[in-house]
């Protein structure tokens, strides 16, 4: 949902999409390359742990992850493998621990619309006790806490973007996807939430609004927030305007 985000940031995306694939690729920050390697690890974490769960520890989870150069990622896959371990013993104790794999892992949708839909989430895990589905995304920024309100909204959205896609595809015919939640390693929380059909209406209304402004080609706003200083438009977005960003603000 970058148009949600920031509506220039969207224009300058489509408009120069190699460049911005090139900033990525070749200036990103320590930030994004650990963020990038925990995402990498915690989806492998369970290819490497196996099937049998009959050899499931807390000492088998930590050893299924590596231990890195950076100290904050160690800290973060440490609190990652405490964190499953005690998810398994509570399947267990209920008699899931069948469930304890996910459903699903790094899923990419499409969907054909007047704009086609794309989207990619980290992970699905099935609900016990339920035909019901919870849609998982890892992040690790300290500006992804979900206790607030803007945040949480931000995540609603984007999370609705992919249900949508979802079950218009019919892509889990059999199950309901009723929840999302973010595991954020840096805060050490786990959020869950539930899926309000409401905010579903509203992301879209967000993606129709979306569309008209691209056939009209504009406005395209910009949204001047705490993610301004990671975007590889920032210089350009500003250039000439007589504005004075204080980015401690945003740590």
């Amino acid at each position: 949902m970058m148009y949600k985000q920031c509506a220039k940031k969207f224009w300058y995306f489509y408009n120069d999409e190699e460049a911005y694939k090139g900033y990525k690729q070749t200036q990103g920050s320590d930030a994004l390359i650990k963020g990038s390697l925990f995402h990498q690890y915690a989806d492998s974490f369970f290819d490497n742990i196996g099937v049998s769960t009959d050899a499931y520890s807390n000492d088998v989870f930590r050893a299924a992850l590596p231990h890195t150069k950076f100290a904050d990622l160690n800290k973060w896959l440490d609190w990652f493998a405490d964190k499953e371990w005690e998810r398994f013993e509570e399947l267990s104790a209920a008699r899931y621990e069948h469930l304890f794999i996910p459903f699903a892992r790094e899923e990419f949708v499409s969907m054909p619309d007047a704009i086609d839909r794309t989207g990619h989430f980290d992970r699905v895990d099935e609900i016990p006790g339920t035909k019901n589905l919870r849609i998982i995304e890892y992040k690790t920024g300290k500006s992804y806490n979900m206790d607030k309100t803007w945040a949480a909204t931000s995540m609603n959205s984007e999370i609705g973007f992919y249900v949508i896609m979802l079950n218009t595809i019919k892509k889990y015919p059999d199950y309901k996807i009723t929840e999302w939640a973010v595991i954020n390693p840096t805060l050490e929380t786990i959020w869950v939430n539930k899926i309000s059909p409401i905010s579903l209406k509203s992301v879209n209304a967000t993606y129709r609004s979306l569309t008209q402004a691209v056939f009209d080609k504009g406005p395209f706003e910009r949204n001047i927030t705490m993610l301004c200083r990671y975007c590889p438009y920032i210089d350009d977005c500003l250039l000439g305007d007589n504005i004075d960003i204080d980015y401690e603000l945003f740590n």
